[in-house]
C-alpha cells in the first residue's frame, strides 16, 4: 500500500511540515476554497501541488496523488435545476486533475450532508476524544431542534420519549455543541447550514426515492465515464457514512448489494470504490474481507478506520484503529492478497494509495487547536500501527 495523509490545505493546522514526519509520503487533499460545483482550473490545481512539492521544511518531497474529494453538486443529485451546468463544470475539473497528472479522485453520493457525527469530542474510556454516532442525539435533532417534518415515523415510540426527557434537560451550551457537529461542524462537509436551509434542502428530497437517487448516480457516470476512460482516471466512491438512511434521506452506497449495482454499471476498474472500513462496518452484516474478496480489482483508495458499534441501538464510535470491532489484521491480508494478485497479472496499480482515516485527539493536541477526528498525532499513531501490521504481513 501507499501510505498517504489528509491534508485540508494553508489553513490546516497539520502543516506540511507535520505531515513528513508521520511516515507518509503522499498527500490527499481538495481545493475547497473554489465555490462548491465550479470547476477547479489548472492554474489552482498546479497552485497547490507546488504548495505541497516545494515545501522547504525538509528535503524530502510530498506529492499530491489523491483527491479527496471532488463534491458532486446537489442539482446533479436531484438531476434538476442547473444539474447539465454542474455537470459540464464537474467535466472540466475531472480533465484538468487529468492534465496535471492526478488520477485518483474519491467522491461521495450522499444527498445534503455527506458524513454525520452527533458528538465531536466523545471521550473515550483511556481518556483520548473519538468522534460518535447517538441515535437518540439524532432523534433530537431532527425531532425537537430542526422539527424536521415525518421524523417521528422514523424512530420508536420508546426512543422518542426518552429523547423528549433528554432533550428537556439539555442546556443551550449542549443544544448548541449538537447542532454544531450537524450542521457543517465535521471536516470535508461541502457545505455548511442553519436550520432553515437544511430543512429546504432535505425537503428536496421529499420525492425522490432510493431508486431514483441509484438512477441519478447511474446517469451521472453514464455523462462522465468517456472522460474516466479516456483520461485513466480512477473515480472512487465513498460508502455512505453511516451506511443508513439520515433525515430519511436515500443512500445507496451502504451494503454489498449497492455495491454490486454500482460496479456492475460499467464493470471497469476506473469506476470503482473507496474501501471505507469504518463506513462500511458500521453495518455488522457488511463482511469486509468478503468485499474485498469480492470486489477487490474496483478498489483504488482505502480508508482503514476501525469502530466500537453499541448492541442495541445503531449507535458507534471510532476506536482506535486496531482495537474495534472490525479485525483489522484480516483486512490487510485481504487487501495485500488483492495487490499481489494485480502484481503476478502486472495490472496497473498494484499499490493502493491508503490513509490512516481519522484518529482520536491524544495527548498535548487535545490542548491545541485542531480539526474534529483529524489530530496529528492520532493519526499518525493510527498509521504506525497499520505500517506494522503490513510489515509484519509482506515479511
Amino acid at each position: 500500500m501507499r501510505y498517504t495523509f489528509r491534508w485540508f490545505g494553508p489553513k490546516d493546522p497539520t502543516s506540511l511540515s507535520f505531515i513528513k514526519q508521520t511516515g507518509a509520503k503522499e498527500v490527499v487533499t481538495s481545493l475547497a476554497d473554489v465555490k462548491y460545483g465550479e470547476s477547479w482550473s489548472i492554474s489552482n490545481i498546479q497552485k497547490r501541488q507546488k504548495l505541497i512539492q516545494e515545501n522547504k521544511t525538509t528535503n524530502m518531497k510530498l506529492v499530491w496523488s489523491v483527491v479527496e474529494s471532488l463534491p458532486v453538486h446537489n442539482v446533479i443529485k436531484l438531476r434538476a435545476g442547473k444539474y447539465k451546468y454542474y455537470t459540464q463544470q464537474y467535466l472540466d475539473s475531472l480533465n484538468n486533475l487529468a492534465k496535471c497528472k492526478i488520477k485518483t479522485i474519491c467522491y461521495n453520493f450522499m444527498p445534503v450532508i455527506d458524513w454525520v457525527r452527533t458528538d465531536l469530542s466523545y471521550k473515550t474510556d483511556e481518556g483520548s476524544i473519538a468522534l460518535k454516532y447517538d441515535h437518540r442525539a439524532m432523534c433530537i435533532f431532527e425531532n425537537f431542534i430542526l422539527e424536521l417534518p415525518g421524523a417521528y415515523d422514523r424512530y420508536s415510540s420508546q426512543i422518542i420519549d426518552q429523547s423528549k426527557k433528554k432533550f428537556k434537560r439539555m442546556n443551550q451550551k449542549q443544544i448548541h455543541t449538537l447542532m454544531y457537529a450537524l450542521m457543517g461542524g465535521l471536516a470535508a462537509n461541502d457545505r455548511k447550514y442553519n436550520l432553515s436551509r437544511l430543512k429546504y434542502e432535505i425537503s428536496q428530497y421529499n420525492e425522490l426515492s432510493h431508486k431514483d437517487l441509484r438512477n441519478n448516480l447511474k446517469e451521472f457516470l453514464n455523462e462522465i465515464f468517456p472522460v474516466i476512460k479516456e483520461k485513466k482516471i480512477y473515480f472512487c466512491i465513498h460508502p455512505d457514512d453511516p451506511p443508513y438512511s439520515i433525515y430519511g434521506l436515500p443512500r445507496i452506497v451502504s451494503n454489498r448489494k449497492d455495491l454490486k449495482y454500482i460496479i456492475n454499471l460499467h464493470k471497469d476498474n476506473f469506476v470503482g470504490l473507496t474501501l471505507c472500513t469504518g463506513s462500511l462496518g458500521v453495518k455488522k452484516e457488511n463482511n469486509i474481507i468478503k468485499i474485498i474478496d469480492d470486489y477487490g480489482e474496483y478498489i483504488n483508495f482505502i480508508h482503514l478506520r476501525n469502530i466500537i458499534r453499541d448492541k442495541s441501538l445503531p449507535n458507534f464510535f471510532e476506536s482506535d484503529h486496531l482495537e474495534g470491532d472490525l479485525n483489522m489484521v484480516n483486512i490487510i491480508k485481504a487487501i495485500l492478497k488483492e495487490e499481489k494478485r494485480r502484481r503476478k497479472f502486472e495490472i496497473n496499480n498494484s499499490q493502493i494509495p491508503m490513509r490512516a482515516d481519522h484518529g482520536h485527539t491524544i495527548l498535548y493536541d487535545q490542548n491545541n487547536k485542531t480539526i474534529p477526528g483529524y489530530s496529528v498525532l492520532g493519526r499518525m499513531k493510527g498509521l504506525a500501527q497499520l505500517k506494522g501490521i503490513i510489515k509484519g504481513l509482506e515479511n
